[in-house]
């Protein structure tokens, strides 16, 4: 019988091991070796809702977190889906669950978080429901449709002792901060008027009924929206126009540019609801301007 010697037992016995250990090893994600080594129990389960035009960021952005991991997708329609699915399994290594129903990826007891990126028609109601379910949310800015719904959300996330996180990115600007320091601190003297400047959308158009293209719940899209026959420009995502130009869907520039500017004021002013100006041209004189009630974007 040969002999074999100690040193080459032991490297034969750790290439058997090492050979019958190779099929278990674990993607590096699972063991949380991403980044800065964010331990699976301690990275944030989220979901996604509504993964069109400005959800792309948000999505880049969450994948790109080492304390995240993107564990589902929703969206009425099935390409948008599609294409998020397929992004989300190139960086991560892996698909996650799909979701033409919000609600069903809502029932979930593993998801700590979601991202509402919809139309702002849903912020509202999906907001709600998510912190209903016990998750917590950030939601695109406007927060709502209608003051009132803000009124309600702030409310209910109070109730439901949930984290509620408006996307006012225009506060992370240094631009903006700077303006606010310089107005509270003085530098421009008593501030007594404020003009805003929100640009325009085309007026809203009763568009032509199209065929609805297949792939695309339109009843799901118009949601709490009455209901009016599908157009693609209807629903396009635009920031000039699109569904933004409709105040069933997202209350014109007064949702858009408005939810930006109206905060950037009361920030600098370190004030609560202030009365709103209503410009309706852009030439207009500020000596006419008509008041149309208050508009808190912070406190709904």
């Amino acid at each position: 019988m040969k002999k074999i010697s100690r040193r080459i037992a032991l490297k034969q016995s750790l290439a058997a091991a090492a050979a019958f250990s190779l099929p278990s090893i674990a993607p590096s994600r699972a063991l949380g070796l991403k980044g800065k080594h964010s331990a699976p129990n301690s990275r944030i389960n989220l979901g996604l809702i509504g993964n069109g035009k400005i959800m792309k960021g948000h999505r880049q952005y969450h994948l790109g977190a080492d304390d995240v991991q993107v564990v589902a997708l929703s969206d009425v329609k099935t390409w948008e889906l599609e294409r998020a699915r397929a992004e989300v399994k190139n960086v991560q290594g892996e698909a996650c669950p799909t979701y033409e129903f919000y609600e069903d990826m809502l029932a979930r007891d593993d998801i700590d978080a979601v991202v509402v990126g919809t139309p702002d028609h849903w912020h509202a109601k999906i907001s709600i429901d998510a912190m209903k379910s016990g998750k917590d949310v950030y939601v695109e800015k406007p927060m709502t449709l209608t003051i009132e719904e803000g009124k309600i959300m702030r409310k209910l996330c109070r109730r439901y002792g949930r984290v509620l996180q408006v996307g006012s990115q225009q506060r992370s600007n240094w631009a903006f901060r700077k303006a606010a320091e310089l107005v509270r601190n003085g530098y421009i003297g008593k501030v007594h008027t404020v003009a805003v400047r929100l640009g325009d959308f085309p007026p809203p158009t009763q568009y032509p009924a199209e065929p609805i293209p297949k792939g695309l719940n339109y009843d799901r899209w118009l949601g709490p929206a009455p209901w009016e026959p599908y157009n693609e420009l209807r629903i396009k995502g635009d920031y000039g126009g699109g569904w933004r130009r409709f105040w069933d869907y997202g209350s014109r520039k007064n949702g858009d540019w408005g939810a930006h500017h109206y905060d950037i004021v009361q920030w600098a002013l370190q004030r609560g609801a202030l009365p709103v100006l209503h410009l309706r041209r852009r030439n207009q004189n500020y000596s006419g301007l008509r008041r149309q009630g208050s508009y808190d974007p912070l406190h709904g």
